[in-house]
């Protein structure tokens, strides 16, 4: 699901950034109002990633509870989550 709404908001931003150009243009209000839409479109972009990242969150600990909660029903410990690490052994720059 998650990988659907990225390009649907990449889509929306790219349509709201191309109809205020447009707007701006053929108004004749020139570079002022282009530079305007550009910032308001870039703060939509900005919002819109930060919800997507509290709901990617919300959904990542929504399955780790579910997931721990099928091994404790089996009688299990559930596994330590993964973390990332720096040291993840192999070769590229961080």
């Amino acid at each position: 699901m998650v990988g659907v709404i990225a390009p649907l908001g990449k889509l929306l931003l790219t349509a709201a950034a191309s109809a205020g150009i447009v707007k701006a243009v053929s108004d004749g209000r020139g570079p002022s109002a282009l530079r305007r839409t550009a910032v308001s479109t870039t703060k939509l972009g900005i919002r819109a990633g930060r919800a997507a990242e509290v709901g990617v969150e919300k959904l990542r600990l929504a399955t780790g509870d579910v997931v721990a909660q099928a091994h404790a029903e089996l009688g299990e410990d559930a596994p330590v989550p993964r973390t990332p690490s720096a040291d993840h052994g192999h070769d590229h720059d961080h």
